[in-house]
């Protein structure tokens, strides 16, 4: 669990420090905030159009 409580926080840090790119503070990190913001975005588009399709029958 340190191990994860250490990623956690050095992606914290490379996202809130202005000073350097976040790709050079934590290399592969944007990629994976990119990828969960648009799995996030697939989700909840997903839940409204099934919602939509719900409410209509």
């Amino acid at each position: 669990m340190t191990n994860e409580d250490n990623i956690v926080t050095e992606v914290k840090n490379a996202v809130t420090d202005n000073s350097e790119s976040i790709d050079k503070k934590a290399p592969g990190t944007s990629f994976g905030i990119v990828a969960l913001s648009y799995l996030g975005v697939l989700a909840v588009t997903c839940g409204v159009i099934g919602f939509v399709i719900w409410v209509s029958r």
